[in-house]
């Protein structure tokens, strides 16, 4: 099986499970609605863990978060419509250095991409070699009340009002650095 999903949408709107070859067309145009780019993924037995990122030039990764396995795959209906309540487990039930791995490679994948503010990092755990996968580094995170997001930095001691905070003043300083620098 394979996921067919686009590069540049969120809540997993556009994205397909494909398990044979017969359905790889009919979930290419689906996702070719919502971006010109689609990326077809190999399915892997994993766990998903996810992990939270504030900061411009020295970014912080928040405490790991799991989303618990659903029936099918973790989809818009999933997220949003099944009683309105995510399957999350925060802090992830995971090692200590694997955290510790996970929210490591979080901070060096958005500082590679010159990530600025906040974003989310979601990973995978193959459940068979315990290989871990950047799977994706969301710029525009959700950021509602039952979000992973501001509920990852909630369990790491930032209050969602505090988070929101640290979010316009990473803001306010990215705009500086770029538009205020001096010119002699």
């Amino acid at each position: 099986p394979v996921y067919v999903k686009p590069a540049n949408q969120g809540s997993s709107v556009g994205i397909s499970r494909v398990t044979d070859g017969s359905g790889i067309m009919e979930a290419l145009r689906y996702g070719a609605q919502f971006d010109r780019r689609i990326l077809v993924e190999k399915e892997i037995d994993c766990r998903e863990i996810e992990t939270a990122v504030l900061g411009n030039y020295r970014p912080e990764a928040a405490v790991t978060g799991e989303i618990v396995a659903t029936d099918g795959f973790y989809d818009y209906d999933a997220k949003y419509l099944d009683d309105g309540k995510p399957k999350m487990k925060i802090p992830a039930d995971i090692p200590a250095e694997i955290s510790d791995k996970i929210r490591e490679y979080a901070v060096r994948g958005f500082s590679a991409i010159d990530g600025a503010g906040f974003a989310r990092c979601d990973f995978f755990i193959d459940k068979v070699t315990g290989d871990i996968y950047l799977n994706e580094i969301n710029t525009l995170p959700g950021c509602t009340s039952f979000s992973m997001f501001p509920l990852l930095w909630e369990n790491a001691g930032l209050p969602y009002s505090e988070t929101i905070e640290r979010i316009v003043e990473l803001g306010y300083e990215r705009y500086h650095a770029q538009n205020c620098r001096k010119t002699d």
